[in-house]
């Protein structure tokens, strides 16, 4: 080894050697320390106790954080059980429920006051609403609320388009929101009332009642009731009037009376004309006559298929079913049941109290029909009960007869007549509209057309009951015969039992003394009708 290398090794021995006792020797120079003594004492804030007033101690500073606590307030006020949610983070957080409701409130109202509460407050809710927050079980996160937005949203939105339309074009905007305003109360009303264009007491230039839809039936009756309990009820016929018949020179014939109620009692009716399957239409004008319009429809109801078929028996039965169904038709004013074209014409009757007592009512009726009201639309004219009979009253060969007599507010002025009449043929039935001069009369055709599809509607509900009725009729009698066809044979089979029970036993009694000697000898000895205590036996 070299000599400098040997000198430098033995140098840092001797350091290393030495740098131990110079740190000894300057520590053993400094003062003595004395020892200290440091204790804890909890803070009463931070326990949550009602006892010692605290409020759950130091919190987070972080804003996030407390952010989040006021998020979580707002989730288990908002939720549907609050206090089982509560109860839930609590014990998700290894808290009890005091413990968390401290945090929440000493949260609060740290944030109050150092004044930054509101914010967070809205910055919360903002998020809540946008986001649904609570887990979709706050009110604001439900989907109701979420569709109600959606609705409202659009609605902002068409607010704002159309109030920049109105600002650039005012003319154009009023004209539209118009006819919108028109189509939204057109869209109210017409399944209400039809769209009531005149009610009857308008102007002059309205001639009555008019819809410019099909009226339902249950408004007609309900605005006749209305007119009713105002005292409306006034007929609209021109005042009786006498007219002699043309050629008539005899003083004796009283004069014919046209005019006022019941009016076509003396109007007569030719049968010979009526078809079956066919209407008739017969209309004239003749004022010197006193009618300024008389247009009647007819037509022929019979059996039918019916007919000429089955016992005489079974054409009774037929016939008395046909006149049952007429007499229904017009108790129950079913005249308008099967109209062809059902919207074009309505009829309903119904009956209103006109006093004090339950038996006084008055019976009324309101018809609609198109093409009868002002501007070619729908026309209401109310009726009243003019006159009812049968056969039994006057008129052998007449079934029943009602009529009825307009009211004002109506279109025209005259009386309307449903009549049915025997004949050798079936019953002809005939519908009647007359107009006495000076009255306002429907067009010719639009008269012609009324009496014929109430004709055409009553022979066909005649008819349909009529078959009904012998449907209902033929079942029941097959019913009863089965029936009685099932107890007859019941009967039989339950007699061959019995008699061959009978027979049965007849054998074995001969049987049993054919091959026992014995017997009919057989007496008891009497020892088992012996009375417990003893007593005299029985021989």
């Amino acid at each position: 080894m070299k000599p400098h290398r040997l000198l430098r090794a033995r140098g840092v021995g001797l350091a290393a050697f030495l740098l131990p006792i110079l740190l000894l020797q300057c520590l053993s120079h400094l003062p003595a320390a004395s020892a200290l003594e440091a204790t804890f004492t909890p803070n009463p804030a931070d326990d949550v106790s009602k006892a010692k007033g605290g409020d759950g101690g130091p919190l987070p500073v972080s804003l996030q954080q407390r952010k989040q606590l006021l998020e979580l307030e707002a989730a288990i006020v908002n939720s549907q059980d609050p206090q089982a949610t509560l109860s839930h983070v609590a014990q998700q957080n290894q808290l009890s429920p005091e413990d968390l409701v401290g945090m929440l409130d000493r949260n609060r109202r740290d944030l109050q006051e150092s004044g930054q509460l509101e914010g967070l407050v809205g910055e919360v809710n903002a998020a809540m609403q946008a986001g649904g927050g609570g887990g979709g079980r706050s009110v604001a996160g439900s989907l109701p609320r979420r569709i109600l937005s959606l609705i409202a949203s659009i609605f902002m939105a068409l607010f704002r388009t159309a109030s920049v339309q109105v600002s650039r074009n005012p003319k154009q905007s009023t004209l539209l929101g118009l006819i919108m305003a028109c189509g939204i109360l057109a869209a109210h009303n017409a399944p209400r009332n039809g769209i009531v264009i005149s009610s009857g007491a308008s102007p002059s230039f309205f001639r009555g009642h008019t819809t410019l839809l099909e009226p339902p039936v249950d408004y007609l009756q309900q605005s006749a009731v209305t007119s009713w309990e105002k005292g409306d009820w006034v007929s609209s016929l021109p005042k009786p009037v006498e007219a002699k018949s043309k050629g008539s020179k005899s003083k004796k014939k009283p004069a014919q009376v046209i005019g006022g109620v019941g009016m076509t009692r003396s109007l007569g009716v030719d049968t010979s004309n009526a078809e079956e399957g066919e209407v008739t239409v017969d209309t004239y004008r003749d004022k010197d006559s006193g009618y300024q319009l008389v247009s009647t429809a007819q037509t022929l109801v019979t059996l039918g298929e019916y007919d000429g078929e089955g016992t005489e028996e079974q054409q009774e039965e037929a016939i008395d079913c046909m006149l049952e169904s007429i007499t229904a038709i017009f108790e129950e004013r079913k005249f308008s049941e099967f109209v062809p074209n059902a919207h074009s014409l309505k009829l309903r009757s119904f009956l209103v109290a006109s006093g004090d007592e339950e038996e006084s009512v008055t019976e009324g009726a309101v018809m609609a029909m198109k093409l009868l009201g002002d501007f070619g639309r729908y026309g209401v004219q109310p009726l009243c009960l003019s006159y009812e009979m049968d056969g039994e009253d006057e008129d052998e060969s007449t079934n029943h007869c009602v009529a009825f007599h307009t009211l004002k507010g109506g279109h025209f002025d005259g009386e309307l007549r449903f009549l049915a009449q025997e004949t050798e043929s079936g019953v002809a039935l005939s519908v009647t509209l007359a107009i006495p001069k000076g009255g306002r009369s429907p067009p010719v055709r639009l008269a012609e057309s009324m009496v014929s599809a109430l004709a055409h509607s009553m022979a066909q509900s005649i008819q349909m009951r009529t078959k009904q009725t012998l449907a209902r009729r033929s079942q029941s009698k097959a019913y009863r015969v089965r029936a009685s066809g099932r107890a007859s044979k019941k009967r039989h089979l339950r007699y061959e039992q019995e008699k061959a029970q009978e027979e049965m036993a007849v054998e074995r009694k001969r049987k049993w003394k054919r091959n026992n000697p014995d017997a009919g000898s057989y007496r008891p000895s009497g020892h088992r009708l012996r009375s417990p205590g003893g007593g005299p036996a029985f021989s």
